[in-house]
């Protein structure tokens, strides 16, 4: 296996060596500071100097790197200015010929050779980029490596503390905006060009259509070098907002950077695909939550006590607990089955629950339930976007699933408030309060059949092996009237084949002093080959390290918590203040809304001000005084609505912003082999969830035998107790979680 060092000294420009990142250096200062790192008695101070240290290192290679960038930046700007002034007076000479009647001389080749000069320019701004995209993945690396030594995490904190200084040098090179407005100034007269030369050789007087548009889409079709470039930067530009805290709860991997992969991704890519994903994750938990304003009045027209709504609300998680692992597996060969199978179960699961009161059987109400967790389909939901959406709209898809359950989420209880006003009778079977839930979402599955029948597109899966085109072919970069003086570095790939491994070409150049120096008998130099599936339990089990237990104890927690409060808030509202059907949806739909909100201020500000793991622990410490609000203590204190509304809400919005932070943080402490194949962290995290929901909704349904006077503090102490023990975890291993 060729090892990242190498690769780096194989693709380094000539002249430029010294401006790249001392990796071997850096390297040599891990191998020290690792021994220093396991010694037993190390203390908090000695690990904080470490750090320190080494933080202060990295931050002088990168002041390193884009004081060169800036460099080079400006003597490209002032070429491209002089290009601009050549322009401006060819233009203006044209203009004095034309005025008194002469031919300009030289038109014709004029366009033509500003043409290859902007090219040129092109291929030396890609050159820098490609300077910066080493950088970067060595930094990347680096920092990966002194995480796995060491032991401390210290990859996203230093990333997230530097990138959002107000005096950022990383912004310089993860954003480009400099170079950015340089492809702009590079596409905008290269298209003016182009038409100029047409407009020219057709003896055509038409004003160029090209000469209001910044950057046409045209010039990128027709000039490799421009398509190169936007292709470049896609790949080192990340976007840091909502949509990427968002997106962090599906647990996707990270994406592939071979431009091969990319391309494949854009051509799998279906819009009406993805919308239907979208649709399915939307209406699952709209079915969930729609019957919780009036799942405990079923209960009683059906003869049962009014706490089973736990068990009824709890049988559609129970059942995901199977179903989830067997769409997981499933998805391995197919979407289209799994998701018309899952369709016909939910369609059968909402009808039974409808049809339940005229055949007044509370066991066909709980079969109908039962199925309808059968027919959650979220694995293929999640495993759709992480194999099928391509890379540049991953992010954003991402978001898009998260916030399609959210508002779901929202919409249920408001559609069951909507519905209660329903009582009419269709063939001798009821529609009314209780039953209307059943036939509507009924009628929303029977109608998401068929579209997907006759939308949902079957993607293509990638062959087992598959040849590897370059990044910039030299056919592409050179072939332009011969005149490219592209070095030969811009024609080979900056970064691994999907296989993981460099092409072997790049080491034959190496002087063998330099491989036996980077190889020091150290295999793990390399990421690559190292995200390799978790296939066995036992695998699995060694990859559960203590900061991925924690989390996924706290996802447990978190959903356990916010699952009661939910289920139960119909029960308590009726025999506290006598809330009808239609004001327990209103509540529970505007706290459904919350959702987003709240990930905005926590993707945009929190999470870029503080760290997760104190986010989390303080979180936590929230929700419990949410908990602790909510019991009631009477006879010393009357229980009011405003007590009750304002703990829910502590309570509801500590657990989302937790949520949130806490999958975040999750990303990126797994192992990348928990982010790929069945046993991935998404499931288990989904797992955790759909079983936290479950006993919540059972707990529900066993404490309402001491009656619903009692049924408050019998499960909110037990959810204080559980809370309490999740934040005593999360501070034994505070220092794991980076």
């Amino acid at each position: 296996m060729v090892h990242f060092g190498h690769y780096m000294l194989a693709n380094q420009i000539p002249d430029w060596e010294e401006y790249y990142i001392g990796y071997k250096t850096l390297k040599k200062r891990i191998k020290h500071y690792s021994g220093r790192a396991q010694a037993s008695d190390i203390s908090e101070e000695e690990r904080h100097e470490i750090v320190k240290s080494f933080s202060e290192l990295l931050d002088s290679q990168v002041e390193k790197i884009v004081l060169f960038l800036i460099e080079r930046q400006g003597l490209l700007a002032q070429r491209l200015q002089e290009l601009r002034k050549q322009r401006e007076m060819d233009n203006q000479d044209y203009c004095e010929d034309d005025e008194i009647g002469e031919p300009p001389s030289g038109v014709a080749i004029v366009p033509r050779l500003m043409m290859d000069e902007y090219r040129q320019i092109g291929y030396d701004l890609l050159q820098l980029l490609h300077f910066v995209e080493l950088n970067v993945t060595g930094l990347r690396k680096i920092l990966k490596k002194f995480d796995k030594r060491v032991g401390f995490r210290l990859g996203h904190q230093y990333i997230a503390s530097r990138a959002n200084h107000p005096y950022s040098q990383l912004q310089q090179v993860f954003r480009q905006v400099g170079l950015g407005a340089m492809v702009a100034t590079i596409s905008r007269n290269l298209a003016e060009l182009r038409q100029e030369n047409l407009e020219t050789s057709s003896t055509s007087s038409a004003l160029s259509l090209f000469r209001n548009s910044s950057l046409p889409r045209r010039v990128v079709e027709h000039e490799p070098v421009i398509q190169s470039i936007v292709e470049t930067m896609h790949r080192l530009t990340r976007e840091v907002s909502i949509q990427s805290f968002v997106a962090n709860e599906l647990l996707l991997p990270a994406p592939k950077e071979e431009i091969s992969g990319m391309l494949r991704k854009q051509e799998d890519y279906h819009f009406m695909s993805i919308q239907l994903n979208l649709m399915n994750t939307f209406l699952y938990m709209v079915n969930y939550y729609i019957v919780v304003p009036s799942s405990d009045e079923y209960a009683q027209l059906l003869h049962a006590p009014a706490t089973l709504c736990g068990v009824i609300i709890g049988s559609m998680p129970l059942s995901a607990l199977v179903s989830s692992l067997v769409y997981s597996w499933w998805s391995n060969f197919s979407y289209t089955s799994p998701l018309i199978v899952s369709t016909l179960v939910l369609i059968a699961g909402n009808l039974m629950y409808a049809l339940a009161l005229p055949f007044n059987s509370i066991w066909l109400l709980l079969l109908g339930r039962f199925l309808c967790g059968l027919g959650g389909a979220r694995a293929i939901n999640r495993r759709y976007i992480s194999d099928h959406v391509p890379t540049k709209q991953l992010t954003s898809a991402s978001a898009a699933f998260v916030s399609a359950s959210a508002l779901g989420m929202a919409v249920g209880p408001a559609l069951a408030g909507a519905l209660s006003k329903l009582n009419f009778k269709i063939y001798g079977a009821p529609v009314n309060f209780v039953t209307s839930p059943g036939w509507m979402m009924f009628v929303a599955w029977a109608i998401y059949l068929l579209l997907i029948v006759l939308f949902f597109k079957e993607p293509e899966r990638p062959q087992s092996t598959v040849s590897i085109s370059r990044h910039v072919s030299e056919k592409n970069l050179a072939g332009m009237d011969g005149t490219s003086r592209t070095p030969s570095t811009l024609n080979q790939p900056l970064l691994s084949t999907p296989s993981g491994n460099v092409p072997s070409a790049f080491t034959l150049n190496l002087p063998k002093d330099q491989l036996s120096d980077e190889e020091e008998g150290e295999g793990d130099d390399s990421d690559y080959g190292d995200d390799k599936a978790v296939e066995t339990l036992g695998e699995l089990m060694k990859e559960l390290t203590m900061p991925v237990r924690i989390l996924l104890w706290i996802y447990f927690m978190l959903k356990f918590a916010s699952e009661l409060l939910i289920s139960e808030s119909s029960l308590l509202t009726q025999y506290y203040f006598n809330w009808s059907t239609y004001q327990v949806s209103l509540f529970l739909s505007v706290l459904g809304l919350t959702v987003l909100p709240i990930s905005a201020v926590v993707g945009n500000y929190i999470s870029n001000i503080y760290e997760d793991r104190l986010v989390v622990l303080w979180t936590q410490i929230t929700t419990g005084v949410g908990v602790i609000a909510i019991l009631c203590y009477s006879p010393f204190l009357p229980y009011r609505a405003y007590q009750y509304i304002a703990a829910a809400v502590i309570i509801f919005v500590s657990t989302n912003v937790l949520e949130g932070v806490n999958m975040s943080l999750l990303s990126k402490t797994m192992s990348p082999r928990l982010s790929r194949g069945v046993f991935n962290c998404g499931l288990l995290s989904t797992e955790a969830g759909t079983l936290a929901r479950a006993l919540a909704d059972g707990m529900i349904t066993v404490a309402g035998k001491a009656g619903v006077g009692n049924l408050l503090n019998l499960t909110m102490f037990p959810t204080l107790f559980i809370v309490a023990f999740t934040t005593v975890y999360t501070w034994i291993g505070y220092y794991t979680l980076y």
